[in-house]
């Protein structure tokens, strides 16, 4: 219970995290790069600054705060360079509009415990829990595995969103803890999966093989990026995949969308991703979910 972790959200009431009404703990860190991440504020390990544009009053305190010049006020708006950023918090404690802050805090684990247990009797009520979420909460296993023990020691579902990159030994440590695993594939081909991930997936998928196996509680997440790993070569190794199994998990499609775009230049970068790709629709994936379903999984999208 005294094991710190780096802590970016903790988003009460979530729907889409698991069964019932969940709390979903956010943990920074994240050794895969997909260009399509909707919460970049997660793969750094540390703390980073962030602005909320549409905030700032273009005072130029943050500027006269920050020693380092990472906060440049014009004519033409608020423009940031960060790349030198210590994480002091100068430039937060200086803004007098509360349009900058800190992403990321240290926080104990009985502390989150205190906040997942708030909605107990919502999680009695909806079948609800805890779930662990990222970045990649593996990349903080120490932290993860004492927080989803203490919840499971009261009574508390729990579910982990996870690459399943780590060594097996680490996941089957973390099992009896976890009563619900939600494994996001990016892809099933490894030259492509490294090409849109940075890491290799052969790990990823030989640990799906035997969570499915050994008959762990296991959905298998497909995030659908439209010219990215929306592909022919990315269903068939699906199909492979699931239909090595007598009873294939479950999986569920999770179609991109664009609102992540902008969180890219509130941190100070620019998003990986072109603008120009659209939101994915429901109607493009449904061919995806009817081949695998003739394969007798259970197939969600979005």
């Amino acid at each position: 219970m005294k094991v710190n972790g780096q802590v970016f959200n903790i988003q009460r009431f979530s729907l889409h995290d698991g069964p019932g009404i969940r709390t979903t703990v956010f943990l920074k860190g994240c050794p895969l790069r997909c260009p399509w991440c909707h919460n970049p504020e997660g793969l750094e390990d540390a703390p980073q600054i962030r602005v909320t544009f549409n905030r700032c009053t273009r005072c130029g305190r943050c500027a006269a705060a920050c020693r380092l010049g990472g906060h440049a006020i014009t004519a033409e708006g608020h423009a940031l360079q960060l790349e030198s950023c210590d994480r002091c918090g100068a430039c937060v404690e200086a803004c007098p509009a509360g349009a900058i802050e800190m992403v990321g805090r240290t926080m104990a684990v009985a502390e989150v415990l205190a906040t997942v247990r708030r909605d107990i009797p919502f999680y009695r009520n909806s079948d609800g829990g805890m779930t662990l979420s990222g970045g990649e909460p593996l990349r903080q296993y120490r932290f993860s595995r004492a927080l989803l023990a203490a919840a499971k020691a009261e009574g508390i579902h729990t579910a982990i969103e996870t690459a399943a990159l780590d060594r097996w030994e680490r996941l089957a440590a973390l099992a009896p803890s976890v009563d619900l695993w939600l494994v996001d594939l990016k892809h099933t081909d490894n030259a492509r999966h490294t090409a849109l991930t940075g890491v290799p997936n052969r790990r990823i998928l030989g640990n799906i093989r035997r969570m499915a196996t050994e008959g762990w509680p296991i959905v298998l997440r497909i995030p659908w990026v439209p010219t990215m790993n929306a592909e022919p070569l990315f269903l068939d190794g699906l199909a492979r995949l699931l239909g090595a199994f007598s009873t294939p998990p479950p999986v569920e499609f999770l179609p991109y969308h664009r609102l992540g775009l902008g969180k890219w230049a509130s941190l100070g970068g620019c998003s990986p991703i072109a603008a120009a790709i659209p939101a994915a629709e429901q109607a493009e994936i449904e061919p995806w979910a009817a081949r695998l379903r003739a394969l007798g999984g259970a197939v969600k999208v979005g």
